[in-house]
């Protein structure tokens, strides 16, 4: 090792900083085409071939804004959300309605207004799920009336938190560490439940990106569809 000179030294370290950026660019990049493999797969599975405008893929349907007449008077729009296959990546393609309004209540805990809200619904029967309001700074998903889900049915942990939350923040926490954006900046979450550990509340912070939240639709409508039918529903 004492051959090695300070400038083999510094060419390793320029060398290493080169490598890791690469691969956390490649990480992404693998990601995205993950996604669109699975979405080709699904569609091929189903024998439907239809043109790559009518798909839709991860992309919501701009919302129509609140009326002020009666919930009667309201219109829905669907959008694309994951299926409720036993495996999440071989069913990325399949849509759900997703009830979709654009309003502005305004969040009473910090004083922003919501820029739109969204019903996440099982697929087969249109079982309302969830409720995400959003913000430009985060997303609050809260449970519908009657799903009392604990964070210990599977696949919630594992999947839900684990990979797709944790994934975005330590990729997040990546670009930080380069400098390409501030730590303030990193994606965060919070799981509030209650004395049975059932799902309350959970906040998504600095989200940043609609195809992240779209992910985040998307999984967790099919994480909760596994969870509700592993309790018998």
């Amino acid at each position: 090792m004492s051959n090695i000179s300070e400038e083999d030294v510094r060419r390793a370290a320029d060398i290493r900083e080169w490598l890791t950026k690469q691969i956390g660019d490649k990480q992404e990049e693998i990601e995205r085409l993950r996604t669109i493999l699975l979405i080709i797969d699904m569609l091929l599975k189903r024998g439907s071939f239809k043109t790559a405008a009518s798909l839709g893929t991860l992309s919501t349907i701009p919302s129509k804004k609140f009326s002020e007449a009666s919930s009667s008077n309201r219109s829905h729009d669907e959008v694309n959300t994951i299926s409720e296959s036993d495996s999440p990546e071989s069913e990325l393609g399949k849509s759900i309605p997703l009830q979709s309004h654009q309003n502005e209540p305004r969040d009473q805990g910090r004083g922003e207004r919501y820029l739109e809200t969204k019903e996440l619904r099982r697929i087969k029967d249109n079982l309302l799920l969830c409720t995400a309001s959003i913000s430009s700074a985060y997303v609050e998903i809260i449970p519908a009336e009657g799903i009392m889900l604990s964070v210990e049915i599977q696949p919630f942990k594992s999947f839900f938190q684990n990979r797709i939350l944790e994934g975005m923040r330590s990729r997040d926490l990546e670009k930080a560490n380069k400098g390409e954006i501030s730590e303030t900046d990193c994606l965060s979450y919070q799981i509030d439940t209650d004395d049975e550990s059932h799902i309350r509340r959970i906040v998504i912070r600095n989200y940043r990106a609609r195809d992240r939240l779209n992910e985040i639709f998307n999984t967790c409508t099919w994480v909760l569809t596994r969870m509700v039918e592993r309790k018998g529903g």
